[in-house]
């Protein structure tokens, strides 16, 4: 190899250690990544195993900086989705925030095989909604048992599992877009990627389904809307976006509300947009609608 190829191996080596690349490229409104890190963001993956058969396959999320927050004012959103304008203002102000440091991000939610395996138990066993079914998206979990499937997959595989930040969690979903949704703004499309109430609750069947059916966003991600809603690690403040921080933000204040993410099966589009936050929830709240998906850091350090 000459030495303009080993330079550019080695670059592209580093930067999916760590998530820093050679050049910079803008890929929607306020969106930047390395843009060697984008295309790997695409087609990077690592698999893990779970045992019991199963395994989780994860995409690689490339570092770099995007507009968190609702780019339509609250009273747009109310008026366009027909809901309570004063619900919504806890995505604003819109801001900045960079994600430091590539990683790697479950391409779809914790199946109920994957839960399983790990965890050995069955939540969702005769519960309303719970529906089972092996590649069907686990739910019936709280905050605390999401976090505890992550703790044991790290001893199981030696890597440092977690539920992903608020801001990973925006971030992954976007995926490169500034839109209301990850493919655009038209709610209309939203069936191609998500099960929601029109093709979930409203056709009778109100459960959790099968992960990675629908359409993927730009990174490989599947069913960042609708589904199942999705634990995040952080603590819920209405204020947050005000006061956090803008490189690698994470609320880690104590409240009485967790975050989750992404709407579900359940749900209208209002709340599967990728600004949407769910603010009502405790760490110990179940539901039939309630699920996650787990975050792995990309880099040398990512073992325990």
């Amino acid at each position: 190899m000459n030495g303009l190829g080993s330079m550019s191996a080695c670059c592209l080596g580093l930067l999916l250690l760590i998530g820093v690349g050679c050049t910079s490229e803008t890929f929607g409104e306020g969106v930047t990544a390395t843009k060697a890190a984008r295309d790997a963001g695409a087609a990077g993956h690592i698999t893990l195993d779970l045992g019991a058969g199963a395994t989780m396959k994860l995409a690689l999320v490339p570092a770099g900086s995007f507009l968190m927050g609702s780019k339509l004012s609250a009273a747009e959103v109310a008026r366009i989705f027909k809901g309570k304008e004063e619900r919504f203002t806890d995505e604003h102000p819109r801001h900045e925030v960079t994600i430091s440091r590539s990683f790697y991000m479950g391409i779809h939610e914790v199946t109920q095989a994957q839960w399983r395996a790990v965890m050995g138990t069955e939540p969702w066993k005769g519960k309303i909604s719970g529906k089972p079914g092996d590649s069907n998206a686990a739910s019936w979990m709280d905050w605390h048992e999401a976090n505890e499937f992550c703790r044991k997959l790290s001893e199981k595989t030696g890597r440092k599992i977690a539920l992903p930040t608020e801001a990973q969690w925006e971030y992954a979903c976007r995926a490169g877009t500034s839109t209301v949704f990850c493919f655009g703004d038209d709610p209309s499309k939203l069936g191609d990627y998500a099960w929601y109430h029109d093709n979930s609750r409203k056709t009778g069947e109100a459960y959790a389904h099968p992960v990675g059916r629908k359409k993927p966003n730009a990174w490989g991600l599947y069913d960042m809307h609708g589904n199942v809603w999705e634990w995040c690690r952080d603590w819920y403040a209405k204020d947050f976006y005000a006061k956090g921080k803008k490189v690698d933000p994470e609320n880690a204040t104590e409240s009485k509300r967790r975050t989750v993410r992404g709407g579900s099966w359940h749900n209208s589009p209002l709340l599967s947009r990728s600004a949407g936050r769910n603010s009502w929830c405790s760490s110990d709240y179940r539901h039939y609608n309630y699920g996650f998906r787990v975050m792995v850091e990309s880099g040398p350090d990512n073992r325990r």
